[in-house]
Order: C-alpha cells, then sequence, then structure tokens
C-alpha cells in the first residue's frame, strides 16, 4: 500500500497562494491553512478552494509535513518566528518532527539567512529551503489535454526536498547548496521585471504630464519594438500589488549591495521603492476606479502625486 500523500501548509491565502494551492489541490495534495485571523472574505475564499482552515498555527504545525511561505516581504521574519513560537507550543512528538519550510518570498540572501539562522536556532529538527516565485500565479489547463501553466520556483540550501512528485509539481529547479542563491536569484529577476514597471510608471506619468504622452507611444512603437505593450501591461497590472513591492525593493537593493558588491549605488532601488509606494498609496486613497488601462493608471497616479501641469 503506498504512503498517502504530505500535507502542505500554505502561509498565506493571497493571490500566488491561493493559485499554489489549488495546483496541490489538483495533485492530489492536502492543502490546509491558518486565516483564523484574517477577513471573513479571505476564509471563504481558501475555503472555496477546498483548502483545509485550521484553528491555530499549533493545529498547522501538528498537521504539517511542509510548510510553504508565500506572504509580502515585510512579514517573512514573523511568518517565520510563528511557527517558532508555535512549535515550542505543542507535544514534544509534534515540536520535534521533520518539516520542510520553503520560503519563497522575495527576500534578499541575507534576510533569508537570519530566517534559516533562526530556525537552527529555535527550531533545528526544521529543513529549511531557500526559495522564490518567477512568474504568474498556477493556472488550470485550458483543455483535458493541456497542462498547468506554473511559475517556477528556485530553491536552495542544504536540504533537499525529498518527496520528488511535489517537487516537479511545484516546478522547483534547484539551483544551488547555499541558502541566498535561490533568493538572489529572485531579486535578479524582479529587479528587471519590476524595475522596468517602475521606470514606466514615472515616463509615462512624465510624458502624460507633458501632453506628450501619444508622442511617447508612438516612438516606442518606431523604435523600441514591444517596449510599449510590455510597459502598459505592467503599468496596468502592478496597482493592485505595489505595496507588496515597496519591501521587495528595498531587499533588492540590500541584495545587490552586499552580494553584488553595489553598495552606495544600490541605494537607487530606495528610490524605486518610493515609486511603488507612491502608487500604493494613491490606490489606498483613490482605489483602482479609472486605472483600467494605462493612460488611466497614469493620470489617477499623475493627479494624487500633485505638481506638474497635468
Amino acid at each position: 500500500m503506498s504512503n498517502p500523500q504530505p500535507t502542505i501548509a500554505i502561509l498565506s491565502i493571497g493571490q500566488m497562494g491561493l493559485g499554489i494551492a489549488s495546483l496541490l489541490i489538483a495533485h492530489d495534495y492536502r492543502v490546509i491553512t491558518n486565516v483564523s485571523d484574517r477577513s471573513s472574505t479571505t476564509q471563504d475564499r481558501a475555503k472555496s478552494a477546498n483548502i483545509h482552515c485550521v484553528n491555530s498555527d499549533e493545529d498547522l504545525v501538528s498537521q504539517a509535513d511542509y510548510i510553504l511561505s508565500i506572504v509580502p516581504p515585510r512579514d517573512a521574519i514573523t511568518t517565520a518566528q510563528r511557527i517558532q513560537v508555535a512549535l515550542k507550543s505543542v507535544d514534544q512528538d509534534v515540536s520535534t518532527k521533520e518539516i520542510w519550510y520553503a520560503d519563497l518570498n522575495a527576500i534578499s540572501p541575507s534576510t533569508a539567512r537570519i530566517i534559516a539562522q533562526s530556525f537552527a536556532t529555535h527550531a533545528p529538527h526544521i529543513k529549511f529551503i531557500d526559495g522564490g516565485i518567477i512568474g504568474h500565479p498556477p493556472s488550470p489547463p485550458a483543455s483535458t489535454s493541456a497542462k498547468w501553466t506554473k511559475p517556477s520556483m528556485p530553491v536552495s540550501g542544504p536540504h533537499t526536498i525529498p518527496d520528488m512528485h511535489l517537487f516537479e509539481a511545484l516546478n522547483m529547479r534547484d539551483v544551488g547548496k547555499d541558502v541566498g542563491s535561490a533568493s538572489g536569484l529572485k531579486c535578479c529577476f524582479a529587479a528587471l521585471s519590476k524595475g522596468f514597471t517602475a521606470l514606466s510608471l514615472q515616463s509615462y506619468t512624465t510624458a502624460a504630464k507633458l501632453d506628450v504622452l501619444p508622442q511617447l507611444q508612438e516612438y516606442l512603437d518606431i523604435y523600441n519594438l514591444n517596449a510599449r505593450a510590455k510597459a502598459e501591461k505592467s503599468i496596468v497590472g502592478c496597482t493592485g500589488k505595489a505595496y507588496r513591492w515597496v519591501e521587495e525593493m528595498n531587499q533588492i537593493g540590500e541584495c545587490f549591495a552586499q552580494e553584488g558588491g553595489w553598495r552606495e549605488q544600490a541605494r537607487v532601488f530606495r528610490e524605486v521603492a518610493g515609486v511603488f509606494e507612491g502608487l500604493a498609496d494613491v490606490v489606498e486613497r483613490e482605489g483602482t476606479e479609472g486605472m483600467g488601462d494605462a493612460e488611466g493608471v497614469v493620470r489617477v497616479l499623475g493627479e494624487g502625486l500633485g505638481g506638474g501641469t497635468a
């Protein structure tokens, strides 16, 4: 008789967490989460996706074989600490059982090392996996002959996930034995993708205030093939995510300063973080009404930022 599939805990159930949970459930894994302190909307979202909702972190660590941390970067350390606290509150046979903890958040290598060391100190039986997520949330196949669309998950560190079925289901890729390799790779990728989005926001908003946005778009079509479509897709797509990207940009700057040797030059990502913070503030005040296209986003953003001659 084959062994039952392991139980996977996911913290938390945002857009990416929900997509990964759905992917795992489709591969016959039992997925659990603790959203007892979240809104009824979040709880209903989890239950409607057939995710089993436990009542506490203690219940979560008692049942989980793997824990996937998928939270905003600012919450990565506190989420790990939550698990460590919960482990101290359960029976010894649970508190010492082997659990794999995969930090899949957009954090710097140094932050990943801090979390790894925290587990080594407070919960040494936990197998820490450094990771990241590159790509969009998983989406189910459009037909019976198609496959799931999945992001890639680079992982690294001294511990290897033993369940190859899980490894393949999550589209994981081992990129090294050092904690920091996977999170650093994610930083390098996001610097280009989300950095381009920040530049696009500034460029389009400024062009709109100068009343030359149509001309900018025309020149992009002629002299920078595909840049306009990419810029406008990223401008529209980032409005609901900007608040998450503020700390991610700070983490990228930390990565480039410490790992890449850029030191003071890497402080530019503090300014990039400010771009997304400005957008997040406008979205919080005004909502996303009127932001259905790039022109709408930069109009609302420009009005929210003030200044210029809009």
